[in-house]
């Protein structure tokens, strides 16, 4: 792996996973409400993860569809690294003073595509604890995410089908 880079994982079902390997990766339409604003998902080093998200929420959730992960090699770039506790910090200030000074209360995502598209951010990484973790001792738990948001596609160096299964049959 190079320095700066990663090791992404992005479930989805298997007809879009095709696609995209055919191609290339699409960033969604702007102005997204997704958590980490604009980009193409990834679990950071998470292959189980992805795999989870896939067979949950990739397509129509029906038995017989069929899912899959890619891997890609991801250089983070100009990182905006909200894993990072002082990064985190400075961005819940910026949001209380975007709020204060609109008058309007916003989304991280709103301010996390501002402040990408001010300062070119290519890849924005956080983590997200989900519900009821289980807890493996203290302070440790196996439902911590580390997501990456994929900004700039120059970024994904990547692509390779490396996971698929059918929903009801795994």
């Amino acid at each position: 792996m190079l320095p700066n880079s990663t090791k992404g994982f992005h479930g989805t079902t298997h007809e879009s996973a095709d696609e995209i390997l055919r191609t290339n990766f699409r960033l969604p339409a702007r102005n997204s409400t997704a958590y980490l604003g604009d980009g193409v998902y990834f679990f950071d080093n998470q292959l189980s993860h992805a795999c989870n998200w896939a067979v949950k929420h990739a397509g129509d959730r029906k038995r017989g569809t069929k899912v899959a992960v890619i891997e890609s090699d991801i250089s983070y770039g100009n990182l905006l690294n909200l894993a990072n506790p002082e990064q985190f910090k400075q961005m819940k200030w910026f949001k209380a003073e975007y709020e204060r000074k609109a008058k309007t209360p916003t989304t991280l995502a709103t301010i996390i595509d501002i402040i990408a598209e001010k300062v070119n951010i290519d890849v924005v990484r956080a983590t997200r604890i989900l519900h009821n973790p289980e807890t493996l001792g203290p302070g440790f738990s196996a439902d911590i995410e580390l997501i990456l948001a994929v900004r700039s596609l120059k970024n994904i160096l990547s692509k390779n089908l490396i996971w698929s299964g059918i929903i009801g049959y795994l």
